[in-house]
């Protein structure tokens, strides 16, 4: 769609909705956009049980919308909570003129906090994209939730359990990431303006230029402190994510390709304002998530300990070259001391003592091993035998009991 049509129809469809649902909204669009593929809207709290889905079902509201709209055509996806309308292109005169349509995808949402969120993540096309670069090597992400703060030790092997939920605010992002609420909510003029508010995220810094470097050469140490990235070697570092944007996404590619390098000629923004240990600092402060962050690392750190203490102290101590089936008897009755509490000799060993806060001392817990092992094994295999022979004499009794009841014959 040419700019003309994609303002026609948004205006026109923003005023329908507005008379059947109280929040109607379209995301700010991008800077500069030369064409348009469809109109994205938003809605909340409807104002009419035919547009509510929590009483009227999803099809039937469809059909209330394509009614409203005009829709020749729709598509509604199980479990989706937006809808696809194909609405007649406007001023289609021409005899002999292909019919042509303009797609309105509808996004329900389920109250007034999730559709401003939806505002608010959706604004100006790539830009989240560009300000996830610049705060992901300081513990932050934005998803379509809200704001998360990373625990570094934890997210290189379990992503998702290292996000704390810090706030699904938009106000309370912007201020945190040091950008303008009142600007956000504003169509940028062009992509230069847009790329200079993204620059003002106080987290936002690239890397010094040397000497020494080759021209275009503009790469930053994300790993280290958090320096931006850009040029063709910085692109080679990018996640395999990012690299993806930058094929399909002009936007982000020139904030790569071009932005960054011309910022670090220029000597611009080569200090970084604040750490990562900084940030995590205020976000405790800020959204007292400390208790939390503390209490899912002392979790997950006694969780890896144990997976430790199982597989390379108890496990790993016994030799492999032994009978496989005493080497499983040995780990098992020795997995009973020193993690279950079971006595061994009569007593329990100082292996399966803990600290306060859970954790073994896992070199006595490896010589303890390494010297009862066989012991262990002489113990469970006694114990092992015992229980299947009174697993016989108890099958041989209902064998036997069974025999004794069945009725005489004559």
């Amino acid at each position: 769609m040419p700019p003309d049509i994609y303002k026609q129809i948004l205006e026109q469809t923003l005023a329908t909705l507005r008379q059947h649902y109280e929040n109607v909204g379209s995301p700010v669009e991008a800077p500069g956009k030369p064409t348009f593929g469809d109109i994205d809207i938003m809605v909340s709290t409807p104002l009419f049980p035919s547009f509510d889905t929590s009483v009227t079902s999803r099809p039937v509201v469809l059909q209330s919308l394509a009614k409203v709209l005009g829709a020749a055509a729709v598509i509604l996806e199980p479990g989706n909570p937006t809808v696809n309308l194909a609405v007649p292109w406007p001023s289609q005169n021409d005899a002999g003129e292909e019919e042509k349509y303009v797609q309105i995808d509808v996004h329900m949402c389920k109250d007034a906090k999730e559709w401003e969120w939806n505002l608010f993540h959706a604004a100006h096309g790539d830009l989240w994209n560009i300000l996830g670069t610049t705060i992901r090597p300081f513990g932050l992400t934005v998803n379509d939730k809200g704001m998360y703060l990373r625990i570094p030790e934890i997210e290189l092997l379990d992503r998702k359990k290292s996000m704390i939920f810090l706030t699904g605010e938009p106000r309370e992002i912007l201020d945190f990431l040091g950008l303008d609420n009142e600007t956000w909510w504003k169509e940028f003029n062009s992509r230069k303006e847009m790329f200079g508010y993204a620059a003002g995220c106080r987290m936002f810094w690239v890397k010094e230029k040397k000497e020494e470097e080759a021209e275009g050469d503009v790469v930053g140490e994300i790993g280290l402190v958090g320096a931006q990235e850009g040029g063709e070697a910085g692109k080679k570092k990018l996640k395999h994510n990012d690299r993806q944007r930058m094929a399909k996404r002009p936007i982000f590619k020139d904030w790569i390709d071009d932005f960054i390098p011309i910022l670090r000629e220029e000597g611009r923004y080569a200090v970084a304002k604040v750490t990562r240990e900084q940030v995590r600092e205020e976000a405790f402060e800020k959204f007292g998530v400390k208790a939390e962050y503390e209490e899912r690392l002392k979790v997950w750190r006694l969780a890896r300990h144990e997976d430790e203490l199982w597989r390379e102290v108890i496990k790993g101590s016994i030799p492999v070259d032994v009978d496989p089936q005493f080497r499983g008897v040995a780990i098992r009755q020795l997995k009973a001391v020193i993690m279950e509490g079971e006595e061994f000799e009569g007593v329990v060993p100082a292996a399966a003592s803990k600290n306060e806060e859970g954790f073994y001392d896992l070199e006595v817990v490896r010589e303890f091993v390494l010297k009862n092992w066989r012991r262990a094994g002489d113990i469970g295999w006694e114990r092992q035998q015992k229980r299947a022979l009174e697993g016989m004499k108890a099958k041989a009794e209902k064998k036997r009991k069974a025999e004794t009841d069945l009725p005489k014959t004559v």
